[in-house]
């Protein structure tokens, strides 16, 4: 019996010794995974807060710092709202030292015959011959976004994407802003943004 004893008091032994070798292996893989989700749950985060909230609010990350920097200056009034205007701005190499350049930004418009299914994106720009019709255009800037989008709403995807009918259409437009404003000073119509989707 001594000998059987002495074998099984071996056979717990090394079954002892085994364990401790276990218990080490299975804690280094607890660890390995816990710090694979871990660096899930971070990346995960930074996802969220990097990609995922900019694209859901609509905004891209300068925008919203100028956004902020709008809403941290002083309200001049309550009653009165400042709605952003399109700046006339100089541009310089013109024949008589330079001329003026008044923008129209994002007119939005949905294609004749697609069913709200596509939109335009258009910005303008107009080359002025005086500073009396920028400030005309300025003032008439509720007008002027009509009439850009009723010509522009009026034409077919096809229309907006060949090249003959965008000079058309820039005639067009130039006709009816000179009649709207009742001048023949405006130089020039020209795209500064076209996006067709």
């Amino acid at each position: 019996m001594p000998a059987d004893e002495e074998k099984t008091t071996m056979q717990v032994a090394d079954a002892a010794a085994a364990e401790p070798g276990k218990a080490g292996a299975g804690s280094k893989k607890l660890i390995l995974f816990g710090g694979i989700g871990l660096g899930v749950v971070v990346i995960g985060i930074v996802l969220a807060v990097f990609v995922l909230k900019p694209m859901m609010s609509g905004s891209t990350p300068e925008e919203a710092s100028v956004e902020e920097s709008k809403t941290e200056a002083p309200a001049e009034s309550h009653a009165e709202k400042p709605k952003p205007k399109p700046k006339p701005k100089k541009e310089h190499g013109g024949e008589e030292g330079g001329s003026l350049v008044y923008a129209v930004k994002d007119i939005i418009v949905n294609p004749a015959g697609t069913g709200g299914t596509r939109f335009l994106s258009v910005s303008f720009g107009f080359q002025l011959k005086s500073a009396e019709v920028s400030a005309q255009l300025e003032e008439s800037d509720m007008l002027v976004r009509d009439a850009l989008i009723t010509i522009l709403s009026s034409k077919t995807v096809a229309q907006l994407t060949d090249a003959k009918q965008k000079e058309i259409i820039r005639y067009q437009v130039k006709k009816r802003l000179e009649q709207l404003l009742g001048t023949t000073d405006i130089e020039g119509v020209y795209y500064t943004d076209f996006v067709l989707q």
